[in-house]
């Protein structure tokens, strides 16, 4: 492929973006505001599952984590029979670089395609010393180039910068730390040249509402005892506190006893901002459902590379989607608590493969919160043929050895 007109790209992944932030007052986040306007905006597009590995499998192959290998934090590693973004733009004739940091480590395969991959440590961030050497070596680059950027800034443990800790940037250090980090992907963004293809996309949510609240750390500690380790079904008695405590905070879609993400598949942990913008994007809203597996066909897309892949485009005009999610993070305490739901037609399904518990069902039209399963046979044995073949489980696969980093970063 002659790749002399060939624009660059420079694809920044924020760990623990919610779609819902870019679209809140209480949040000051100028330069995202003018991407979106300029560029081509997905806001209800879907993780494939709530903890950073495989989210990010599926980002970089299109695949889901039943046919990419990775099924979790520390479980699977990189498929032998997938392609990934850096090896489909390498054979197009780009120089591929990656800046990582989290548990994105080459253990995971993930590094693989890629002319240079770096996993620095949590604390190298935009708001560190690392910043110049980020800018630098994204000025230097050689053209055309694909870069990928995974920010770790508004990921638990939240640290805002003295300057934006006030309420004219966010209620909570979750959204006080976003309005720095806009400042900062803008820097990144003018750090490449013009003929660039930006995208900004989340690789799942988070539950950040009540995070310190003493109560809800007891009262979620005996939750996870009886759950994870008794092998309990707390689904009743959790959406009962959840139900009363929405009252509390400020308004946003979040559960009282949820914790993060990795444990659940809640609309507030899956639904991610996708936003594309740079030459030959042309400015649009797509607000029909979309995965997270269509995010690099559609990149493919936008630098004119032809590649097949098990997602699809996203663009204007398309229907909704199937989006097929998974909870494999902090949900395998215990090895057998992980989740896997289909989201389709304004209902969640969600199943516990390894559990004997009912699936739950809820109609999300009736109850956006999904505060309360509903009581449908109907509806949920209708979602349930569109759950993809089960595969392998996440605890019938290799373990990574990487404890270490997965303790550094508070995982284990």
């Amino acid at each position: 492929m002659d790749t002399t007109d060939s624009p660059n790209l420079l694809l920044v992944v924020v760990d623990c973006l919610r779609q819902d932030f870019l679209h809140r007052d209480a949040v000051d986040t100028p330069f995202l505001d003018g991407l979106r306007e300029r560029g081509r905006e997905a806001t209800d597009l879907y993780a494939t599952a709530t903890t950073t590995t495989p989210a990010v499998a599926s980002l970089l192959t299109g695949t889901y984590g039943e046919r990419n290998g990775i099924k979790s934090l520390r479980r699977g590693s990189l498929s032998d029979d997938v392609e990934s973004m850096p090896e489909i733009l390498g054979d197009a004739g780009y120089h591929t670089e990656a800046m990582a940091t989290g548990p994105l480590v080459p253990e995971t395969g993930l590094d693989r395609g890629f002319d240079r991959y770096e996993c620095r440590d949590r604390d190298e961030s935009m708001f560190s010393d690392w910043r110049e050497d980020g800018l630098d070596r994204l000025a230097s680059l050689p053209e055309p180039f694909a870069a990928f950027v995974h920010l770790w800034e508004i990921h638990e443990d939240v640290h805002v910068p003295g300057e934006f800790d006030s309420a004219e940037y966010g209620e909570t250090p979750y959204g006080r730390a976003l309005s720095a980090l806009d400042r900062e992907i803008e820097a990144l963004v003018d750090a490449v040249p013009e003929d660039t293809v930006v995208a900004v996309v989340g690789d799942h949510g988070e539950s950040i509402t009540h995070r310190n609240n003493p109560l809800r750390l007891l009262a979620k500690s005996l939750r996870d005892g009886l759950k994870y380790y008794g092998g309990v079904d707390t689904r009743g008695a959790a959406e009962r506190v959840n139900q009363y405590c929405e009252r509390f905070g400020p308004d946003l879609d979040d559960h009282f006893l949820e914790n993060g993400h990795g444990e659940n598949v809640f609309d507030f942990t899956t639904n991610v901002p996708f936003v594309l913008a740079g030459p030959g994007v042309e400015p649009a809203t797509v607000d029909a459902q979309v995965r997270q597996i269509d995010i690099l066909p559609t990149l493919l897309d936008a630098l004119g590379v032809e590649r097949e892949t098990d997602g699809e485009v996203v663009e204007p005009g398309i229907e909704d989607r199937v989006a097929y999610m998974r909870a494999c993070g902090a949900s395998l305490h215990g090895e057998r608590n992980w989740a896997r739901a289909v989201r389709h037609d304004d209902a969640k399904y969600v199943e516990y493969p390894d559990r004997d518990w009912e699936p739950g069902v809820y109609d999300l039209a009736e109850n956006p919160r999904e505060l309360e399963r509903a009581d449908d046979p109907e509806l949920e044995a209708e979602l349930r043929e569109r759950l993809p073949e089960r595969g392998v489980d996440p605890t019938d696969v290799e373990m990574l050895e990487i404890n270490e980093r997965l303790e550094d970063l508070g995982y284990l």
